[in-house]
């Protein structure tokens, strides 16, 4: 028995209805193994791996770009419309079928290559337009939530895209490539940005979501095409399988159970440092000793003498003014720079809703508005003003 491929045409294993997938799983199971690795030869076949994906990719990047240089999210969505992640995904899952050392690195350095050009273009944003991506409406995406939606959603979308790429003959689907390009890539370019705004903490979280969404996604690929008929094959496609299983348990017990959300940071208590109330000098008084009986002239001396005598300066009691704090506002938090630049060195960092000490100095650059503060470890820097709530007494 032979089984159909996409050149047949009444019988096609591609045209069959849906309510016929049963009857197409039973003839898998009939043939025999030279025959089911013709038919996994021409999936390789119609999952294309070449550099016309990158020239897609390209288009996509620009698109988001714009999306988030002008805080249009439709852009933001219309980039992973356009962005082909899910052909090297489902390479990694053909190579573990088959199995193949080749197609498998070849698959392995698409998804690589995709996700380093994502982190360098959220950097390269950044760096085009420092001043105008506000990072507290970029955290607030679909995309960087690490709720339990999010992740259903993964997996629904990542089984979907199997059976579609099994039984269509149209290749990868598009709906489901844009869901797993805007959860699992998109985040990657959010990191690269927060990389280049110096918050590593939100980066390296961001990134740890990431990959335990696509360990998870490739997880599901495997079980769901191995359920369709297509169980991993030779030593790689079950050490290929293993590995993805240990890497999508540690990376959702880190990303979900082991650190806090990338927009809720851990609340630390300020430290406010009070001032020491300078001692006002003490006035002597001098003591004038009369004798019982003062004559006339006598008063009149005493009298001059108080007259000439100085009296204690009030300029010695100096009033200080009160300290103005503010309170930080920014779901991701703030970076303290050495100084009122994007480019300068950070010096230390401050979570959301904690209080700094306002130092009264404000610089305007690039574009951007800076105050000097005291953070809440007592170091001094610049900070991005619009960051920044001025408490009032």
């Amino acid at each position: 028995m032979s089984i159909p491929t996409s050149d047949t045409k009444p019988d096609s294993f591609y045209r069959a209805p849906r309510s016929n997938s049963k009857q197409v799983r039973k003839v898998l199971e009939d043939a025999d193994p030279r025959q089911v690795q013709d038919f996994i030869n021409d999936l390789i076949r119609r999952n294309q791996l070449n550099l016309k994906l990158f020239w897609q990719l390209l288009i996509s990047l620009a698109l988001l770009a714009v999306g988030l240089i002008a805080n249009l999210p439709l852009l933001v969505l219309l980039a992973a419309v356009t962005s082909p992640v899910l052909n090297p995904m489902i390479g990694l899952v053909l190579s573990a079928i088959k199995p193949s050392v080749g197609y498998f690195g070849k698959s392995l350095f698409f998804v690589l290559l995709t996700a380093a050009i994502y982190f360098g273009a959220g950097w390269l944003i950044n760096l085009v337009s420092p001043s105008t991506i506000d990072l507290g409406q970029v955290s607030g995406l679909f995309a960087l939530k690490d709720g339990w939606l999010e992740w259903g959603v993964l997996l629904v979308f990542s089984v979907v895209s199997v059976y579609l790429f099994l039984y269509r003959p149209g290749g990868p689907s598009v709906v489901t490539s844009t869901v797993l390009a805007y959860l699992i890539f998109i985040p990657i370019a959010i990191a690269g940005l927060y990389f280049a705004q110096g918050n590593l903490d939100a980066a390296i979280k961001l990134l740890i979501l990431s990959s335990g969404r696509f360990a998870v996604s490739i997880l599901s690929l495997l079980i769901a095409i191995w359920v369709l008929g297509f169980s991993p094959k030779g030593i790689l496609g079950w050490a290929f399988f293993v590995i993805v299983l240990a890497a999508s348990a540690l990376l959702i017990y880190d990303s979900r159970f082991n650190s806090p959300s990338v927009s809720e940071p851990i609340l630390q208590p300020a430290i406010v440092e009070a001032a020491v109330p300078t001692e006002a000098p003490t006035e002597k008084k001098e003591i004038v000793h009369l004798p019982t009986t003062v004559p006339s002239q006598t008063t009149q001396s005493l009298k001059s003498l108080q007259a000439t005598t100085p009296k204690p300066s009030l300029d010695l009691v100096v009033s200080t003014p009160p300290a103005q704090f503010a309170q930080v506002n920014s779901e991701s938090g703030v970076v303290v720079r050495e100084s009122p630049s994007t480019q300068a060195n950070i010096i230390t960092y401050i979570n959301n809703g904690l209080q700094v000490t306002l130092l009264g100095e404000k610089v305007s650059d690039q574009g951007m508005d800076w105050e000097k503060v005291i953070a809440p470890d007592g170091k001094e820097g610049w900070v991005a003003a619009r960051f920044l709530s001025v408490i009032n007494p």
